[in-house]
């Protein structure tokens, strides 16, 4: 009679790999979290970290897109692709607000990434291109893209449409994070409402 194994309750080692790191980056940035702390809590070996990831480089990459994905399922909840612009980006702005104060750890591990080297070879404006590694466009870029088009919106390049948008965003995730600022409905609808006039025509 053969073992009866539960591999429902296996965990899957790809993510228990990142999530041990975007636990330990958020605490200790990238440079003081060496592969081998990151197999200590992800409770495997070294060498499996390399089954998964091409090196360190690579499994920080893999990191980011895992994060955005789970943060573009949390955003995309009730969103309407047919509104009006003005409403979904709005709608897209507070959702990404609410994340990050729900999941700060996702929200430290961005912000290092994007002021990063990591960051720098991929290019913020890389975030609203559809490569390989992102069969979809992100939302807010085919917002801008069609706004663009029907002159709705300033005709800038989507770097800088993100640092317009993101730029104060961040600067608000991290005081709220950090407990400078209470987290307020209102005052991130009209924060964001800023944002939004910073880019309209």
């Amino acid at each position: 009679m053969g073992k009866n194994v539960n591999t429902a309750q296996k965990p899957d080692k790809r993510i228990a790999i990142l999530e041990a790191t975007l636990e330990l980056i958020a605490e200790q940035g990238f440079h003081n979290t060496p592969t081998s702390q990151i197999a200590e809590k992800a409770e495997i070996g070294v060498g499996t970290i390399y089954r998964y990831f091409q090196d360190k480089d690579d499994l920080i990459h893999k990191l980011f897109e895992y994060v955005i994905e789970k943060e573009n399922e949390d955003v995309l909840r009730e969103y309407n692709p047919k509104a009006p612009f003005r409403e979904r980006y709005l709608y897209l702005c507070a959702r990404m607000i609410q994340f990050a104060a729900r999941h700060p750890k996702e929200s430290s591990f961005l912000e290092q990434y994007f002021h990063s080297p990591y960051g720098l070879s991929r290019r913020r404006e890389d975030v609203f291109k559809q490569d390989q590694h992102k069969p979809k466009k992100p939302p807010l870029a085919i917002l801008f893209d069609a706004a663009i088009a029907q002159q709705v919106i300033k005709d800038l390049p989507p770097y800088v449409l993100g640092a317009l948008t993101f730029g104060p965003i961040f600067e608000l995730i991290r005081d709220i994070n950090a407990g400078i600022v209470s987290y307020d409905t209102e005052m991130i609808a009209r924060a964001v409402e800023a944002c939004w006039d910073a880019i309209k025509r």
